[in-house]
């Protein structure tokens, strides 16, 4: 998924970063099927977000999402009503408001709501991240793949898989424990960094998925402290 509209990383050294920002919208990149958290009329307190779906978009002109059925939920779809969307993207939240167009009940509930203007999107990571394209070899209890670290931290980092044939990887699920192996330096010298999944994306023949690691210390922690400040400076 194209990181292009992710929220500015935190400086180095810096603590949690909280500070949402507004964006003019910009192309909504967003995959089918990402889960998404849909408070209709949010100006009401007593409004609970409802876990749906996000299906697809005709761009700039109006979004489609799959809602749960809840009772009393279509008497509040009304058109025109306000829409609160948000959902997690590459260690980022994002929200922004929508007004309901219409929905239809069958074959599923689907919402068809306006296209937004404007995006705030609020940054939750701790540590810097810096883009990279980094060979690596996860291993883990569902099976081992090989692919790429695109971004990278102190604190985890989000890895493309290729997926070949009937690979046993594609089990990998939230909370399972990995070990990513790959090279931190010039010296061609691999580490063992042991982590946990945060999330998953399937799509094809590739797996994206982010990873947190679990080590507090480890041979790897300075060389990886390097890279990350390398990578900062030339990248």
């Amino acid at each position: 998924m194209s990181n292009e509209n992710a929220a500015p990383v935190s400086a180095p050294g810096s603590e949690l970063s909280a500070k949402a920002y507004q964006n003019a919208m910009p192309k909504l990149d967003l995959e089918q099927n990402t889960r998404v958290f849909v408070r209709v009329n949010p100006v009401n307190q007593q409004s609970q977000p409802l876990q749906g779906e996000f299906l697809g978009t005709s761009h700039y002109e109006f979004m489609i999402l799959r809602l749960p059925s809840v009772p009393g939920l279509l008497n509040r779809l009304l058109p025109q009503t306000r829409v609160e969307i948000r959902y997690m993207q590459e260690g980022a939240v994002h929200t922004f408001i929508t007004e309901i167009i219409s929905h239809t009940v069958k074959p599923s509930l689907l919402l068809f709501t306006s296209y937004p203007d404007r995006m705030s999107i609020m940054d939750t990571r701790k540590h810097m991240r810096v883009m990279c394209a980094l060979p690596i070899t996860l291993h883990s209890a569902k099976g081992d793949g090989e692919g790429l670290i695109c971004d990278l931290s102190l604190g985890g980092c989000r890895v493309v898989l290729e997926l070949t044939g009937q690979s046993s990887i594609r089990e990998l699920a939230v909370g399972d424990a990995i070990v990513v192996q790959t090279v931190l330096n010039s010296k061609g010298v691999p580490y063992g960094i042991k982590g946990a999944v945060r999330n998953v994306e399937l799509a094809g023949t590739r797996m994206a998925a982010g990873l947190s690691f679990s080590e507090k210390g480890g041979d790897f922690l300075k060389p990886l402290d390097n890279y990350v400040k390398m990578a900062q400076t030339l990248i």
